[in-house]
């Protein structure tokens, strides 16, 4: 028996990345407003509702899920933007075929999705590319070492636009190899400062 828990669809994903698409990213990456009218007005220019300010950002988007923008604790600069687009969990281990097949079904609909909203990826691909490019920053993906051993992430699309680098991957946890654990699979977006922009306002 697999479970998906995010309660979130590849329509709602295309949603949240048509607001992205058009903020204002020197605003974002130097980091919210602290007070609560200032917070509620800079949020509402997106839609957005603010939905925990302990540390981080959390907020809830136009389409029912939630942005977590991190910033190492710190509140400012923000360094990226978190958002879990699906993910998927076996009820037992004899589900991880299951998982899998799930994975390599629900990803064309997500990256379609995507491109709808952001045009033709820099680039996209599964882990084992052999063009699979090294990250513009360490902290985007994996390098080539650790996803060869991890084979994570299991599939990538990324796209460069003015201010923003936005990543989607799918991740499959380690368990879904084996025969004995539950395992699982995620679709997350990422955003990230294009090199050099983080914090600039």
């Amino acid at each position: 028996m697999l479970t998906e828990t995010t309660g979130r669809t590849a329509q709602d994903l295309a949603a949240e990345l048509t607001v992205l698409r058009g903020v204002d990213w020197a605003s974002v990456w130097a980091g919210p407003p602290q007070s609560g009218i200032e917070l509620r007005q800079w949020c509402g220019r997106y839609g957005w509702e603010p939905l925990t300010t302990d540390r981080q950002l959390v907020v809830r988007g136009r389409a029912g899920g939630e942005l977590t923008f991190y910033a190492n604790g710190l509140w400012a600069p923000v360094t990226g933007i978190g958002y879990d687009a699906w993910r998927v969990r076996a009820g037992g281990a004899d589900a991880n075929a299951a998982v899998l097949s799930a994975a390599d079904g629900t990803w064309p609909s997500y990256l379609e999705a995507a491109v709808d909203a952001l045009g033709t990826p820099v680039w996209t691909g599964s882990w084992e590319a052999r063009d699979f490019p090294e990250p513009a920053e360490p902290s985007h993906w994996d390098s080539a070492e650790a996803r060869m051993r991890k084979r994570s992430p299991y599939r990538l699309a990324y796209w460069a636009v003015s201010g923003a680098v936005f990543v989607l991957r799918q991740t499959v946890a380690f368990p879904t190899w084996t025969q004995d654990r539950p395992g699982s699979s995620m679709i997350t977006l990422s955003v990230y400062p294009e090199p050099g922009k983080q914090g600039a306002e």
